[in-house]
């Protein structure tokens, strides 16, 4: 029986998944994985329990939350020999899609029992590890000002609501972006580990998190209309035709300026950071039970 550790936010998911977690315990053991739930109670807690769950012997640390959660987990475990099991308890839960897991978190239990750990890439932005994205933009000027109290009482909708309220405020600014050695300009500018954006969405057709690379999403669009018509398109699948969209390989990216734009990582705003803010992969990898 290998013995693994539960790390769950009791915030995230409008506190649905407490319904599920005796359901997830059960499903484990019955898989032969020994499971302890253990709570969070502040921000970087998670980080905190992993590590601690990788000196007291465990060899497993499920995070059970949304991609905060499953981020702070992964923080804990990167370098280590321990693999970081996703178990999708928040509002989209990108990772576990990403992962090729259901979202119901018990039969994402269930799969992860058969799953043999390997290894995968981890992105950094100024010294922060991300799984799946560290951009600047619309997006994460709508990160900063998310309603927490929206997406708590109305799960993905209230998320959706408080973004597309924050963009239509959003005034596009150019973005000075370096990515090895070269200079870009953009409006947008996202750095992908993990390919899929805002659940099922793929932004990044041939991405990749285990090829040892990230990808440098470049959006040219100038304005409201613009970037209406390029969610669309990434709806339909078809956004990398668009003539405002640049797509390149990197190794380095430098988010140079403006000094007051805004910086997203896995969903959570980058606050106190100043500009420029560097993006590389980190030289340790994570073990992670991907389907």
């Amino acid at each position: 029986m290998r013995r693994a550790l539960i790390v769950y936010n009791p915030m995230s998911g409008r506190h649905l998944h407490r319904r599920n977690l005796a359901r997830i315990v059960a499903a484990l053991r019955a898989g032969g994985i020994a499971a302890e739930p253990t709570p969070t109670s502040a921000p970087g807690h998670a980080t905190q329990i992993a590590r601690d769950a990788v000196a007291q012997g465990f060899e497993v640390v499920f995070g059970y939350g949304g991609d905060g959660t499953i981020r702070e987990t992964a923080e804990g475990l990167c370098g280590t020999e321990i693999a970081l099991g996703v178990l999708p308890g928040g509002t989209v839960n990108v990772v576990a899609r990403a992962f090729a897991l259901t979202t119901n978190p018990v039969e994402a239990a269930r799969r992860q029992c058969q799953l043999r750990p390997r290894l995968i890439d981890v992105g950094l932005c100024a010294g922060k590890p991300f799984l799946m994205q560290a951009s600047s933009g619309p997006e994460a000027y709508a990160m900063h000002r998310l309603s927490s109290a929206l997406k708590t009482r109305l799960g993905f909708f209230g998320a959706a609501l408080s973004t597309t309220a924050s963009i239509l405020r959003y005034s596009f600014p150019t973005l000075d972006v370096e990515a090895d050695g070269r200079q870009f300009q953009a409006r947008g500018a996202m750095v992908c580990n993990i390919s899929e954006l805002a659940g099922p969405y793929r932004l990044i057709p041939d991405g990749r998190f285990d090829d040892g690379r990230m990808e440098l999403f470049l959006f040219k669009g100038e304005d409201l209309f613009d970037a209406a018509s390029f969610s669309l398109d990434l709806f339909r699948g078809v956004h990398t035709r668009r003539r405002d969209v640049e797509i390149h390989h990197v190794e380095r990216v430098v988010f140079s300026g403006p000094p007051d734009a805004y910086v997203q990582l896995d969903g959570d705003a980058l606050v106190g950071v100043p500009h420029p803010i560097e993006m590389t992969l980190a030289p340790k990898r994570l073990y992670a039970l991907v389907a």
